[in-house]
């Protein structure tokens, strides 16, 4: 419309004059009106053409207003709220640090945890519901990317001065003591002590069972209940007020990968890109183990360089 010639239109829109006259005669046939007409300096519009150009002039500059602004992210200035799929656990270790270094990069940005069933995770990154989630999930679907962010074994919490744990937690104090279990099954947790323990053909006494882990120190402060946590954890018990003390656990369990997970919905863009640089950079900066040689019991420091958690520092992302 603006050139008056489907050649340098064709130009513009870096088409050759034959495919651009191609589509022409299609639109031609579909609006059922010719559209432009032959003219010595080259093509005219029709009163139809001229009545249709504001309304396509229009769609089109608010089509590329609408892709600017879907490519362009400026952390400095955004003030969205970026929700995050975690657990209570990764609510304690996690989320402070995570709420100091981003109050730093972009003040106007603010976060929302969920605690959400393993199950219904998949869906809530796929719908958009949660932006990305911090979990231990061995089993995901396809259409997913996920990064290692750090790995964790599982020690066992009890009370100082606890009468089994003079020197530590033997099997046999583990086996006859009392137990309180975290049922949490929005986490993989659960599933993967309970597989480890019955195969191993231990039968926890188990005396109290609570929803999730947060409950769980300060009943173990006020009883002889031993409990099984992540060791992570102790990076928030470490400065706990309470009489706790953790141990090397007694029972061999494996190490577990917590990772960050999100759809490949949102993989390019700009924002959930930034988002997830960032989260990656703030838990490569956590310092797990710092201040935890204290709290452990006397058996730790010959197992400490066995026994860590460690941040995944070269970890690439992967595509389930």
């Amino acid at each position: 419309m603006r050139s008056g010639s489907i050649s340098r239109a064709a130009e513009e829109l870096g088409m050759t004059q034959p495919s651009a006259s191609v589509h022409v005669a299609k639109l031609r046939d579909a609006l059922a009106d010719p559209l432009f007409v032959r003219e010595s300096h080259g093509v005219s519009p029709t009163p139809f053409s001229e009545n249709l150009y504001p309304y396509i002039r229009d769609a089109l500059d608010m089509l590329g207003r609408g892709l600017e602004d879907a490519r362009d992210f400026n952390p400095e200035e955004d003030s969205r709220t970026f929700t995050v799929i975690m657990t209570d656990i990764g609510e304690t270790t996690i989320l402070p640090s995570l709420i100091r270094a981003f109050s730093r990069l972009s003040p106007s940005i603010s976060f929302r945890s969920i605690n959400l069933p393993t199950h219904a995770t998949p869906e809530a990154l796929k719908s958009g519901l949660a932006d990305v989630a911090i979990a231990y999930m061995p089993y995901l679907d396809v259409g997913f990317f996920q990064r290692k962010v750090f790995s964790t074994d599982y020690i066992c919490l009890a009370r100082e001065g606890h009468p089994a744990a003079t020197d530590g937690i033997s099997m046999a104090a583990f086996k006859s003591a009392d137990h309180v279990v975290a049922e949490a099954r929005g986490t993989g947790h659960f599933y993967l002590l309970e597989q480890n323990f019955e195969a191993l053909g231990i039968d926890r006494k188990i005396k109290v069972r609570v929803p999730n882990f947060m409950s769980i120190p300060n009943i173990v402060a006020e009883t002889d209940l031993l409990a099984t946590l992540p060791r992570a954890f102790c990076s928030a018990l470490k400065d706990s007020p309470i009489n706790l003390r953790g141990y090397e656990h007694p029972v061999k369990l494996p190490s577990i990968d917590v990772k960050l997970l999100w759809h490949e919905r949102f993989h390019s863009d700009p924002a959930h890109k930034w988002l997830r640089e960032r989260i990656v950079s703030v838990i490569q900066g956590i310092r797990w183990n710092e201040g935890v040689e204290d709290f452990m019991g006397p058996d730790h420091a010959a197992r400490m360089q066995q026994r860590q958690t460690r941040n995944a520092t070269s970890e690439k992302e992967r595509r389930t």
